[in-house]
């Protein structure tokens, strides 16, 4: 007996067990890593994942924009943007999706991590926004040391003066991105400290241990100014409107917990396996 159309017609999925994923890359001459990148992607979806991704473009001139035209992304060429905030915040007003998230081009998110998400949130109707763990890898991809983000209040997050929230592995609410705002573009390398200090005033992130996406350290990153960070801290710790001195110390406890979760993290920290200085 021949199979009629209905009997090979595969059942359909409950739209309620559907994500989609907004996700956006901002780049400019990128072609190094930026495959492992989109790989990391674009291996994700699935029926119950979807995924727009938006890569903005500063005007590269190496391979990126070839690279990025054998995968489904869109291509937005945006030479005129303000920097990485501002090409992010490009991106983040055109894709679609119920969770959003921005992933740069030269980190990864690991096998099967947007599922995970996706149930998370399933599960959490009420939760906001939600983090992972993080894996911090090499030049060459190779694992130096695991970040498990903990629960932090506000004035802690503000206060420890740098953002221990794993940027690659956190997703947000449409709702909730809606209600506090795009990147603030004049920070330029604190943009994300600003963003999820927004997001804390707002509400508690829930936390997940599942490794949700990987940093890669190498010495192309953004440069990384020790004075131009600490004055972008500060001012995220002075919109905050929390006391400076209440903020410092809560802030030390919030520093205390992080390394007491992470021992292999500090390790790596103080014998310079993870450095954000070029060697």
């Amino acid at each position: 007996m021949e199979p009629t159309p209905s009997s090979t017609r595969r059942p359909s999925i409950d739209p309620s067990f559907i994500t989609t994923f907004g996700i956006v890359t901002p780049t400019l001459d990128a072609e190094r890593y930026l495959e492992a990148t989109l790989d990391s992607i674009w291996s994700q979806a699935s029926d119950r994942v979807r995924i727009d991704h938006v890569l903005v473009d500063g005007g590269s001139t190496d391979r990126t924009i070839e690279i990025a035209g054998r995968y489904p992304t869109r291509v937005v060429v945006s030479e005129d943007d303000q920097g990485m905030y501002d090409a992010i915040n490009r991106g983040l007003s055109s894709v679609q999706g119920s969770v959003l998230g921005y992933l740069n081009a030269d980190d990864e998110l690991t096998e099967g991590a947007l599922a995970s998400v996706a149930r998370a949130f399933r599960e959490h109707p009420d939760a906001m926004w939600l983090m992972g763990r993080r894996e911090y890898v090499n030049a060459e991809g190779e694992l130096l040391a695991p970040l498990q983000p903990v629960p932090f209040t506000l004035a802690e997050y503000v206060g420890l003066g740098w953002s221990h929230v794993p940027q690659e592995c956190t997703w947000l609410r449409r709702e909730l991105f809606e209600k506090v705002g795009p990147f603030d573009t004049s920070f330029r390398n604190t943009g994300d400290y600003d963003m999820f200090a927004r997001c804390r005033a707002v509400a508690a992130p829930l936390i997940v241990s599942d490794t949700l996406g990987r940093f890669r350290l190498h010495g192309d990153q953004l440069s990384y100014k020790p004075d131009v960070m600490a004055r972008e801290s500060a001012r995220v710790r002075e919109k905050s409107g929390l006391p400076v001195r209440w903020a410092w110390m809560r802030g030390r406890l919030l520093s205390l917990r992080v390394n007491a979760r992470n021992p292999r993290f500090l390790i790596a920290k103080k014998t310079g396996k993870i450095s954000f200085t070029p060697h």
